[in-house]
């Protein structure tokens, strides 16, 4: 059995332009992490940054993308009260309930 390795992402590897997050891997500077279009969203860059540092592997958070999941999917399903204390700061109301 081979193990997976197991690198944690480093606050100062990421690099931001034009609304995506970068991050190097296998070889590529620049290997998309995430999209940020949305500038009144409650999941600011800030906010995802520091989940993913806290939560996430390099390898297993870039192999949940190349299975085609949705970077704040992979987050949440990590993490669902993370994900659902932010929708409730935000809007103001419980949304577990509904989950």
């Amino acid at each position: 059995m081979q193990l997976i390795p197991t690198t944690r992402f480093d606050k100062k590897l990421f690099s931001f332009h034009g609304g995506y997050l970068y991050y190097p891997y296998n070889g590529i500077q620049h290997t998309f992490v995430a999209r940020f279009k949305h500038s009144k969203s409650p999941f600011t860059k800030a906010k995802f940054i520091k989940e993913l540092i806290a939560n996430h592997t390099v390898e297993s958070y870039f192999q949940a993308l190349e299975q085609r999941k949705a970077p704040l999917e992979i987050l949440r399903d990590k993490n669902e009260d993370w994900y659902y204390d932010i929708l409730e700061a935000f809007g103001g109301h419980d949304l577990r309930k509904a989950a």
